[in-house]
């Protein structure tokens, strides 16, 4: 049966993959915060791509998991597999090769932008309806080209559980072409200026293996709710969002794409590393090694370096400026996958991460104690006038050997 542990973590890379899917921690924060970004833009027909995005690697990588089991083996790995990742639990026995129904009432998206946002007026949960297209798909030898998948209820919109419908007819969602194999860019990294690197990176990549879905299928940790995504899929949706914005505004609609994504990225950085530097875990194993604020920023870096994103370090670091790098990070080596090469960079996430960083250790009390991730503690660091600028300066899909971002006041 699927088991994490029987994928290594590649401590040179920093980035763990799943059957040919390169795999990345993520926390309910940022998950909700991009989704309402696409959503929120109603001029655009995201549906197809928030859709087709979950089932390309969702399909790419069950077909590898499953592949020599049995009908009845693959279901079990395929529920288990969603389970493991934290997406909640799905019971696939009424799927058969006509189609069928799906009914869960655990559901990590649902639950989480019920969370932050309350109700939705539609449903919310496009990536269960991508993995049950792929999970039909491998069931049953089926071509995504050939699979149809909608959600019927939401527990986002009020209703008791979420329901899917999936059926054979002509896909209602984005296809995408064979990718290219992940290539990493070789050069000598710039490691953190910080004696307990090895420390805190060697505790959490201990405890990364026991971040499995529990009897719910979630992963409650840091103070926040973790998915183990693949990394093409949340990725996509961001290069989909820009593609979908240039095509209603041309040139600036990158611009414009590219501002909504840092400021889910921005909202990443505030609630899940001020999650994270408030919670029990922190407290036990890094609390202990600090003395300065750079201490702290030092010890986020360490931890993250973990989680699958790629190898995260500060050239600078000071209250009023600081330099980031990330060696092979996970938004320029997808885009490359993917897309190939970029005129402008990609890393939204990483970047409005980097940010909301900043803001969190310099300009707020969380160092003292604090807790302040919350939704007016958001609203007042993107409202502060002593907010920090940001200024993506490098990117693996630009060329560059690594990514950088440069924060400012």
């Amino acid at each position: 049966m699927f088991d994490i542990n029987d994928y290594p973590f590649d401590s040179e890379h920093n980035c763990l993959v799943v059957e040919g899917e390169a795999m990345v921690f993520h926390c309910h924060h940022y998950l909700t915060n991009l989704q309402r970004t696409i959503l929120d833009a109603e001029y655009i027909d995201s549906r197809p791509f928030m859709i087709g995005s979950a089932a390309d690697a969702a399909f790419n990588q069950l077909s590898r998991i499953c592949a020599g089991r049995s009908t009845q083996e693959a279901r079990q790995e395929i529920q288990l597999v969603y389970k493991t990742f934290g997406y909640g639990l799905i019971d696939l026995s009424n799927l058969d090769a006509d189609g069928g129904v799906v009914k869960t009432t655990k559901s990590f998206h649902s639950r989480a932008w019920k969370t932050k946002f309350g109700l939705s007026k539609k449903p919310v949960d496009y990536y269960t309806a991508g993995y049950l297209a792929a999970a039909f798909a491998v069931l049953f030898k089926r071509p995504l080209a050939e699979v149809f998948v909608e959600q019927t209820t939401c527990m986002a919109c009020g209703d008791e559980h979420n329901t899917f419908v999936v059926r054979n007819a002509p896909c209602n969602f984005k296809l995408y072409p064979p990718k290219a194999p992940t290539r990493f860019v070789e050069v000598p990294k710039v490691p953190l200026a910080w004696e307990h690197e090895a420390t805190v990176t060697n505790a959490f990549l201990g405890a990364h293996a026991n971040m499995v879905g529990n009897e719910e299928g979630m992963i409650p940790a840091f103070g926040v709710s973790l998915v183990r995504n693949q990394s093409d899929y949340v990725n996509r949706l961001q290069f989909e969002f820009v593609r979908a914005m240039t095509e209603v505004a041309g040139v600036y609609g990158v611009t414009l794409a590219g501002e909504l994504l840092l400021e889910a990225g921005y909202a990443c950085g505030f609630f899940t590393y001020g999650g994270v530097m408030t919670s029990q875990e922190w407290s036990d194993v890094i609390r202990p090694l600090l003395h300065t604020k750079e201490d702290w920023i030092w010890g986020l870096l360490a931890l993250i370096n973990t989680m699958g994103w790629g190898y995260h370090t500060a050239i600078e670091l000071a209250p009023e400026r600081a330099v980031f790098r990330n060696y092979n990070d996970f938004e320029d080596l997808a885009h490359m996958r993917m897309y190939g090469t970029s005129t402008y960079p990609t890393h939204w996430a990483n970047s409005g991460g980097f940010t909301g960083l900043m803001q969190l250790v310099y300009h707020t009390d969380l160092v003292e104690g604090v807790r302040i991730e919350t939704e007016q503690g958001f609203r007042d660091m993107r409202r502060s006038v002593r907010g920090y600028k940001t200024r993506m300066t490098k990117g693996i899909s630009c060329g560059d050997d690594y990514l950088e971002v440069k924060i400012f006041r």
